[in-house]
């Protein structure tokens, strides 16, 4: 494999330059400032020079993005039964046997002494 094929894999990845500033721009836009007024006051207060579009990119997107729970934290739902049921679900005249509590054994011949 060549080097320059070797770099262009992997890398570190990208996180938005507003990313630090999120609680920010949420603040001013519930305080009912228009994007161009956000970014205007992004330049003055932060030392951030950005379009009127990329603070309401940003901020749509992480909007978005939480609301939809991580596929780790979600619970399962799935309608997975395992293939061996536990004692404690399956019948109580299964389990009963299974955990020796059956009646004693009779048997039909006489005993001899």
């Amino acid at each position: 494999m060549t080097e320059t094929a070797h770099q262009k894999r992997g890398g570190k990845p990208f996180h938005s330059i507003l990313e630090p500033h999120y609680d920010f721009i949420r603040e001013l836009r519930q305080r009912r400032k228009t994007w161009q007024e956000i970014a205007d006051l992004l330049l003055s207060e932060k030392g951030i020079r950005v379009t009127f579009h990329a603070p309401y990119l940003f901020y749509r997107r992480k909007l978005k993005r939480a609301t939809k729970p991580h596929w780790e934290d979600a619970e399962n739902h799935s309608e997975f039964q395992p293939a061996h049921p536990s004692a404690a679900t399956q019948p109580a005249a299964i389990s009963s046997i299974a955990i020796g509590k059956a009646s004693p054994f009779q048997s039909s011949e006489p005993l001899k002494n």
